[in-house]
């Protein structure tokens, strides 16, 4: 159990180190992916959509507020799944971080959707908007990261 740990945790200050914002102070230490930092933006993401969402009238609630808050809850689940499925060579957090991003990116849409349906309500998504590019830009940098290292495990390999 200590060895798994001590990887999870290398794991972990890894992938922390990869992302674009550093925190304030040091990161201490990492348990679980509730350590990553991306994974910790994406949560306070998912939070400022609820309250976004909870502005739209009543009658999207299964519409345009359902589909933001899915896609929304998408983004931590999928780099929590991502982690905890992760294989020694990272492709299953590979495709799980892909997945995230890609709700990302539908999420960012739906934003930019609703003060268009409903101008009269003086929505303003630029909040989230500029936290979710941070979420992306940490999402980017780990996948390029982890397929940098694919890609030279691929070279030392002769695959």
């Amino acid at each position: 159990m200590g060895a798994l740990m001590d990887m999870d945790t290398e794991r972990l200050e890894d992938f922390n180190g990869i992302c674009v914002e550093e925190p304030a102070a040091p990161y201490g230490a990492v348990q679980s992916f509730r350590d990553l930092i991306v994974w910790q933006h994406a949560m306070e993401v998912t939070q400022l959509v609820y309250a976004f969402a909870s502005k739209l009238p009543s009658d999207e609630r299964f519409g345009l507020v359902s589909q933001m808050c899915r896609a929304a809850v998408s983004v931590p689940s999928n780099i929590a799944e991502g982690w905890g499925r992760g294989t020694n060579r990272d492709r299953q957090l590979l495709n799980y971080l892909r997945i995230a991003r890609g709700s990302l990116f539908e999420l960012e849409t739906q934003l930019e959707l609703a003060p268009r349906l409903y101008p009269e309500l003086g929505l303003d998504p630029a909040p989230i908007a500029s936290r979710l590019t941070s979420v992306a830009r940490m999402l980017n940098k780990m996948i390029s990261k982890i397929e940098e290292r694919h890609e030279l495990m691929r070279k030392e390999h002769g695959k």
